[in-house]
């Protein structure tokens, strides 16, 4: 059991360690970000680490890691979760997000932690406010659950050399082992929650006949691309203000 459990730590060391700096594409203006987002939207995280390196290739995207903004819902909730937020984070504990960390398990994250990063933020439609407030706290109700160990070793297992795999395959290798240790991770634990309300993520053709043998995809099926990808998530514009371009490289 030690010796099991000194792996699963080295491999976590090894599979967070971060890679050289991803190229930012859009600045992220912190004040318009915090005015646009709600409870319940979905943050997608371009990572920096080998295993946001793996999960973007083998998903074809450029989204490694989803979080759900809470705002002050935990401080809301109460408890010694929410006095522990208010003495690390201060004033920033109205500003939260939860996440499922591969060193920590599930917690709590001030927004600003992602600042540095490319972001995408996708809010779900058609929820009443009852619906949500149980998705919220779905969530709170896993916070300090730990990673599952056996989903570190799944996870290793994608350092072999998945480039080598042809394109169609690529996807298939994050769906081998146990679904129990994938319902952790990021995505699928964000999933499981909205699944609590009946609310689909991302639905599954069967025949590949849309509105025919649809079918909600299984929690620890759907990964950050999907919330992106879904037709019942609106991708939110917030990088620059209306009406405000960029200028283009090289030109006057």
């Amino acid at each position: 059991m030690f010796l099991h459990d000194a792996l699963a730590r080295s491999l976590v060391r090894y599979l967070t360690a971060e890679r050289p700096a991803t190229q930012r594409r859009v600045p992220n203006d912190p004040d318009r970000l915090l005015t646009r987002l709600r409870p319940g939207d979905v943050v997608l995280v371009e990572g920096k680490t080998r295993i946001s390196r793996v999960i973007q290739v083998l998903t074809q995207s450029s989204w490694s890691h989803a979080a759900m903004y809470l705002g002050d819902a935990l401080l809301r909730w109460g408890g010694p979760q929410a006095d522990s937020a208010l003495d690390r984070f201060g004033p920033e504990a109205g500003r939260l997000l939860i996440e499922s960390d591969m060193r920590e398990g599930v917690r709590v994250v001030p927004l600003s932690a992602y600042l540095a990063h490319n972001l995408r933020v996708c809010r779900p439609q058609g929820l009443g406010s009852g619906e949500l407030d149980r998705v919220l706290e779905e969530m709170l109700r896993h916070l300090g659950l730990r990673y599952d160990r056996q989903n570190v070793f799944d996870l290793g297992r994608y350092l072999t050399p998945f480039h080598l795999l042809p394109a169609r395959l690529r996807r298939r290798p994050l769906y081998l082992g146990s679904s129990s240790s994938r319902e952790i991770i990021c995505s699928a634990l964000i999933a499981k929650a909205f699944y609590k309300v009946g609310y689909a993520v991302q639905p599954e053709m069967r025949g590949g006949n849309l509105g025919k043998g649809l079918l909600a995809r299984h929690p620890s099926y759907i990964m950050p691309r999907d919330f992106d990808l879904s037709p019942n998530f609106e991708v939110l514009k917030f990088h620059l203000p209306a009406g405000q371009r960029l200028p283009a490289a090289g030109l006057p």
